[in-house]
């Protein structure tokens, strides 16, 4: 008898933890696919910014800063 039960027992403890680790799964799942959301909002949020106050994007300051570096270098040559 002590051991059916202790096999009910086992047989409980291992469909819970297959329950538990569905359920992470599916956690961690929707935790990429919102934390990938937040960063696109982010980044659109960023853009309106900038947009708004009629500054560069990120995009086009690393643009900018590409061409200063470049123009500086060239200046170092001659």
């Amino acid at each position: 008898m002590n051991k059916i039960i202790q096999a009910e027992r086992y047989a409980k403890y291992v469909d819970e933890i297959r329950k538990l680790k569905d359920r992470n799964a599916d956690l961690e799942s929707l935790n990429q696919r919102l934390s990938r959301q937040l960063d696109e909002l982010h980044g659109e949020y960023l853009e309106l910014r900038y947009a708004m106050k009629g500054m560069a994007s990120q995009a086009e300051v690393l643009v900018l800063r590409k061409k200063v570096l470049e123009l500086q270098n060239k200046l170092q040559l001659k």
